[in-house]
């Protein structure tokens, strides 16, 4: 399990896209990631709420941060995680200030660690939800990943 600071440095360096969101990483479990997205006129669309492109980089954000904790020792041992597909559930306007919460029950590592070890990569699935100020679910997204290890060239 990676620590707070050391995902939030490498999801920002490695990941432009989240600085031009401001993505911000605040906190990293077992089994949870969470990660805010402060309100800016340049996220927001022609109806002024938050555009729906930064809403999923938000969400994206907050999964990868989850495989980032969940597998920092896998990709040590030069396994990389890829964003394979996701969907996306837009069920009220967001506005303001956004969170995103990512989670992967210890259960689901188990078996994706499991995956890895017999077939030498995993495809999983990293459910997000987008919450307002007040609490409300603005956006739902599940990120589906592959962990795979690039053969030698």
């Amino acid at each position: 399990m990676a620590d707070l600071e050391m995902v939030r440095t490498i999801m920002t360096q490695a990941v432009p896209f989240n600085r031009v969101l401001g993505v911000q990483f605040v906190a990293l479990d077992a089994e949870r990631a969470e990660v805010v997205m402060p309100e800016a006129p340049e996220r927001l669309n022609h109806v002024g709420t938050i555009h729906a492109a930064a809403q999923f980089g938000l969400g994206e954000a907050a999964s990868g941060a989850m495989v980032m904790g969940a597998f920092a020792d896998l990709q040590g041992e030069g396994y990389i995680p890829l964003a394979a597909t996701a969907q996306i559930a837009y069920r009220k306007p967001a506005a303001g200030d956004l969170r995103a919460v990512a989670t992967l029950t210890a259960a689901e590592q188990e078996r994706i660690r499991a995956e890895v070890a017999s077939a030498g990569k995993a495809r999983f699935s990293v459910p997000v939800q987008l919450s307002n100020a007040q609490g409300v679910v603005t956006t739902e997204i599940t990120v589906e990943w592959a962990l795979i290890k690039p053969r030698p060239s």
